[in-house]
């Protein structure tokens, strides 16, 4: 059982570090708010799909990053 620790650390610290430097948040903030607000992501499908398909890529990341917010401050979570 003393090993266990080690082993999830290994995996979890540089998945952190990669949610970091890919998506500028910690890998709690992703779980939380995919725990916390899946239903509200749900809901939102259709219009984060929407969001996706715009074809200038700074326009998406833009639109995207709103709505993610935006569903997130309808759950309760701080952006």
């Amino acid at each position: 059982m003393e090993w266990l620790l080690p082993l999830i650390l290994q995996i979890v610290i540089p998945a952190d570090s990669l949610m970091q430097v890919t998506l500028n948040k910690s890998l709690a903030q992703v779980i939380q708010e995919q725990i916390s607000c899946r239903k509200e992501f749900n809901e939102a499908k259709q219009e984060f799909e929407q969001a996706n398909m715009i074809d200038d890529v700074v326009a998406r990341f833009n639109a995207v990053d709103r709505l993610r917010r935006t569903v997130l401050l309808r759950c309760g979570v701080r952006p």
